[in-house]
């Protein structure tokens, strides 16, 4: 390979960098602040519950379609960048209403523009993954790329958290809607230097039929029990922390804690813990790290506590993100990355939507013991991915037979 190869591949993997930067920065001021901002509307827990389970509903449908159509025209970037100018918008537009009717209607708009935005950019970087593979050049790993997005998650929660502090609750909405305009701004620049998808995926055809769609759906739902789990510290960690007599700052730290090991675990694990090679162990110590994580936080353990669980969010949520899309990519082969990608997407939605309607009951009448719900949850997504490392490993073992079979009938 020349010089001019090699620097473009790099260029291409700093491109794709900063893509995921942009379009994960939002996560960083919406994960500790949009619950805040929701209760300075007057509402509920039942209603911020509502709000909160009604995004993963809608992104079911929005993220199939997306997903589909970007595969099938190869336009994954013209779409990206359109539904992260409409997210934008759509949190612009929230901030002028009033009332939980007003709230969800202009929920339904952010879900449905926002929701596909990450499963569209990891089309683009497991296809460029893929096609550096098929031609033998030097690997992109998605691990270290997808890292870059924690990093900017983590980034962005820290530095917006004295800005929060400034601003009365009820201003937060316009600090959500800047920031998402101006990643929208940013993932434009940043895919300017992508190559697109090649002319010649552009009119494949439908997707072949999976070749062992058991394997594909066992992947999926233990996947979305596992992430989904953690709906209810989305929905209440920040309200129940503020409740238990800690301030913005701790609401902060504690989330920078949860991200700091995510992002070490994205950098590290392409080149240090096995990537793509250790897909199932990724997802099955991350539903072991979930369990664990409940079960401390229903002890309501303290400051300390609270960081410790915090801390295993890198295999509880990172880890879980990482193996499934390995595997998904695979089992389903080159041309549909983002389809692959939707199909999971689409599950934890549902999913998430029915564990976050499931903490809105739960925590009023429960408090921190709701976790043991959440634990239990992902104690079944991680029998399953025990469930799906056997397979695999049957699967490989009957084609290693196979393989022997066939050269000990050509030797004789």
């Amino acid at each position: 390979m020349n010089f001019r190869n090699c620097e473009a591949e790099k260029h291409e993997e700093l491109r794709l960098s900063a893509l995921t930067a942009a379009i994960y920065a939002i996560i960083g001021v919406q994960l500790p602040f949009y619950p805040l901002w929701l209760s300075s509307r007057g509402l509920g827990a039942g209603e911020i519950a509502a709000v909160m389970a009604t995004p993963p509903a809608v992104r079911i449908l929005s993220t199939l379609i997306a997903s589909r159509q970007a595969d099938r025209s190869g336009r994954h970037a013209a779409l990206l960048v359109t539904l992260a100018f409409c997210a934008g918008l759509a949190y612009a537009l929230m901030g002028l209403t009033q009332g939980l009717a007003a709230i969800l209607a202009a929920v339904v708009l952010l879900a449905a523009a926002q929701g596909p935005i990450s499963i569209l950019a990891d089309g683009i970087i497991l296809g460029a993954a893929q096609r550096r593979r098929a031609t033998g050049r030097p690997p992109l790993h998605y691990s270290f790329v997808r890292g870059w997005g924690s990093v900017s998650i983590l980034a962005f929660m820290l530095a917006c958290g004295p800005i929060a502090r400034a601003l009365p609750n009820s201003a937060l909405i316009w600090l959500l809607a800047g920031v998402s305009l101006a990643a929208a701004v940013s993932a434009f620049l940043a895919l300017r230097g992508v190559a697109p998808i090649p002319p010649a995926s552009r009119g494949e055809a439908p997707m072949r039929p999976l070749e062992r769609p058991g394997l594909v759906l066992g992947v999926i739902v233990a996947t979305a029990l596992i992430q989904s789990s953690h709906g209810l510290v989305l929905a209440f960690g920040a309200l129940h922390w503020k409740q238990s007599g800690y301030d913005e700052n701790f609401v902060s730290l504690a989330w920078a804690a949860a991200l700091i090991t995510e992002v070490g675990f994205f950098l590290a694990a392409g080149r240090w813990l096995g990537g793509e090679s250790r897909a199932v162990t990724h997802l099955a110590v991350g539903g072991a790290a979930a369990i664990l994580r409940w079960m401390l936080m229903a002890l309501d353990p303290g400051m300390m506590g609270i960081l410790a669980a915090q801390a295993l969010h890198g295999l509880s949520c990172a880890a879980v993100q990482l193996g499934p899309a390995y595997l998904l990519a695979r089992l389903f082969g080159p041309g549909h990355a983002a389809q692959a990608q939707g199909w999971l997407a689409a599950a934890n939605a549902a999913t998430l939507g029915l564990a976050t309607c499931l903490s809105g009951a739960l925590y009023p009448n429960f408090g921190e013991r709701s976790y043991l719900a959440m634990a239990t949850m992902a104690g079944v997504g991680f029998a399953l991915s025990l469930q799906v490392g056997r397979a695999l490993r049957d699967s490989r073992r009957d084609v290693a037979l196979g393989d022997a079979a066939l050269e000990t009938g050509e030797k004789a």
